[in-house]
């Protein structure tokens, strides 16, 4: 309806394309590297992608992390069984802000059992002297946290970081 603001809804079955290939350019291996701390970051489109009885056009994706060359979160080469999920993706982008930005979940293998993040992926192609250099912006918030049970272990903080600039290599 013309004017109406009201969210799309979504009936079982129905499916969200990327009919302008928006999604396309998140593609690929992202890196940010400074002295101290490594994180690499592999996404990939997948069009029809179901959840919850809907399929849309997604980018799905995992990472790892490095602190002094000790990796603290590995859910692309580590079974994720093994950090203690069962989910084979642990970035999963859904929805736009606008072309260029892009949010969804992150989730991390231990963390995430008692904490929600939301993560924000801003694309930027940089011109410079050499060229141009092909940049993400990352950005994660803690969407919510639960602890029902009173669990010793629940943790809400990041084990990656918060806020950084990714770069493309691949």
């Amino acid at each position: 309806m013309e004017g109406d603001d009201s969210p799309l809804l979504l009936e079982a079955g129905m499916s969200l394309k990327d009919t302008n290939n928006n999604l396309n350019k998140f593609e690929g291996t992202w890196v940010h590297e400074d002295a101290n701390n490594k994180l690499t970051v592999v996404l990939q489109k997948v069009e029809d992608f179901e959840s919850a009885g809907y399929f849309s056009d997604v980018i799905l994706g995992n990472y790892i992390y490095e602190e002094n060359g000790v990796e603290i979160v590995n859910t692309l080469t580590n079974p994720a069984a093994s950090q203690g999920s069962d989910d084979e993706y642990h970035i999963e982008m859904y929805g736009f802000k606008n072309p260029s930005k892009i949010v969804g979940d992150f989730q991390d293998p231990i963390r995430s059992k008692w904490t929600d993040y939301t993560l924000y992926l801003t694309f930027k192609n940089e011109l410079n002297l050499s060229g141009s250099t092909t940049k993400l912006e990352w950005f994660v918030r803690i969407y919510e946290f639960y602890n029902p049970d009173g669990d010793l272990d629940a943790r809400q903080e990041l084990r990656v970081p918060r806020s950084l600039t990714l770069t493309k290599v691949q």
